[in-house]
């Protein structure tokens, strides 16, 4: 599937959700970045396995893991964002289940930090910049992932890389390279659970020994470099991608995200 084709499919499928004006233009942002994902992750030629996405939100990666022929699950936060996708889902044959993860594996009895799945049930999990949102230990989840996973099962993850060289100019120049401080003061009084911030960045190393101490087995760590959509594209910007994507090819430890693919 081409980036086009890509697109199109998420456009009329906003339209049947009825988001095209709203909450679809986090897709629009994020269009490049998901595309590149599925294309190095190779889930276009992904077929008849039983497959969980953790965190799916705006991405519609469900949808083309299931015109592929795959039994498809979702895993969400239970935001009312996300509810216009659920007719879609199910029209499809695609399950959703709503979930707190910060409820269960924020929690201090470790004996609470399950996934609402049975022991080696899954082909193939993916749970893509998702990871950096969790304000909690995320040893538990990891655990978890590897429970319901089948023996030889395959889980792919992506999270940014917070030694990209975006983050070391900032840091270089004292600007922040996380959350902004009136961020917090913006949502302080925020009703519901506030998902949007990153509480954890990672290096790949890091990253890869997050699973490695659980017995994952890494078949493939990589970096990417990929950029938003921004609606604006200005001769600066693009300059500036140009350079970093220089800088990657030279040195791929600088790009914009981490991307592991491991086996249980």
């Amino acid at each position: 599937m081409t980036i086009a084709d890509y697109t199109a499919m998420a456009d009329e499928l906003a339209k049947e959700a009825g988001v095209v004006d709203g909450i679809h233009g986090n897709f629009r942002i994020h269009r490049n970045r998901l595309w590149k994902t599925i294309s190095h992750f190779n889930l276009w030629d992904l077929t008849g396995k039983n497959v969980l996405e953790i965190g799916a939100f705006y991405g519609y990666t469900p949808f083309v893991l299931r015109q592929s022929g795959n039994t498809v699950t979702v895993v969400e936060g239970d935001d009312p964002a996300v509810y216009p996708l659920k007719p879609l889902y199910a029209r499809r044959g695609i399950e959703i289940i709503f979930t707190d993860l910060f409820d269960s594996f924020g929690n201090s009895d470790i004996q609470k930090h399950k996934l609402p799945f049975p022991d080696n049930h899954f082909d193939f999990i993916t749970c893509w910049e998702t990871m950096e949102h969790f304000n909690f230990n995320p040893v538990g989840f990891v655990k978890e992932v590897r429970r319901i996973l089948k023996p030889g099962g395959i889980a792919t993850f992506t999270v940014p890389n917070c030694a990209s060289l975006g983050h070391r100019l900032k840091m270089a120049i004292g600007r922040p390279m996380g959350v902004a401080i009136s961020s917090y003061y913006e949502f302080y009084a925020y009703k519901g659970r506030f998902l949007g911030w990153h509480w954890r960045e990672y290096t790949l190393k890091e990253f890869e020994e997050l699973f490695t101490r659980e017995q994952f087995q890494i078949v493939s760590a990589k970096h990417l470099t990929v950029f938003l959509n921004l609606p604006q594209k200005s001769f600066i910007r693009e300059a500036r991608h140009f350079v970093i994507r220089l800088a990657c090819a030279l040195i791929p430890s600088l790009g914009t995200n981490c991307a592991l693919t491991v086996r249980k």
